[in-house]
């Protein structure tokens, strides 16, 4: 299935672009996170993909959810629907660099809330694929980390977490960060924040994604 997307092209260059793909987090759409492109780095191309399942409510989901599943660490339940959201979005994603003819060695996904946690997900099962993985205030089920921790050790990994959040509570997550920190160079930011994206969360996640750059 082809999902709506949003693109901002890099500026031009004589090297093929690298690419940051975004994922929104649950009811919201293609639009949300677009709107942070302008403050990314212009030498990568921006693709903000919006969720398959629409909501009665409006906006869209990349798996159906009840957030006491978050908040109850029982996600099993929905173990197929984000395996077939995952497989969706690695064809899709394989399409746009070939159809953008991207750097396939500078791919980076970010995603908020349940988008985030399809960021972990993806990156952690697919780490190969994938240059740099940026999650934010998102979930991390254990049963992402379900290869040896030495496996990840190669993935750049920026993940940041409100320190007030009422949806996500930091405290569900911050262990499995953790045990990700001792076998990866991974950056874990927490902000005296809720359920969002700070000014100083985006300038923090913009240089390290130019420190992290491609040469």
């Amino acid at each position: 299935m082809d999902l709506d997307f949003l693109i901002r092209r890099a500026k031009e260059s004589e090297e093929k672009a690298g690419c940051i793909f975004m994922f929104h987090g649950y009811g919201s759409n293609k639009e949300d996170l677009f709107s942070l492109e302008q403050y990314l780095p212009e030498s990568q191309t921006i693709i903000s993909l919006e969720a398959p399942l629409k909501l009665p409510f409006g906006g869209f989901s990349w798996f159906d959810i009840d957030y006491s599943d978050v908040i109850e660490n029982n996600l099993d339940k929905r173990y197929n629907e984000i395996n077939e959201s995952i497989e969706n979005l690695l064809n899709n994603i394989d399409k746009h660099i070939v159809n953008e003819n991207l750097n396939k060695d500078d791919i980076t996904i970010l995603g908020f809330s349940q988008g985030g946690s399809i960021c972990w997900k993806l990156g952690l099962d697919y780490s190969s694929k994938f240059r740099r993985v940026i999650p934010i205030s998102s979930f991390i089920h254990p049963s992402y980390l379900n290869k040896d921790l030495d496996f990840y050790r190669e993935l750049l990994i920026y993940c940041s977490h409100g320190t007030q959040d009422e949806v996500i509570p930091i405290g569900l997550v911050e262990d499995y960060i953790k045990s990700l920190i001792k076998k990866n160079n991974l950056i874990f930011e927490k902000f005296e924040s809720g359920h969002t994206i700070t000014q100083k969360n985006l300038v923090n996640l913009t240089n390290w994604i130019e420190k992290t750059k491609f040469n």
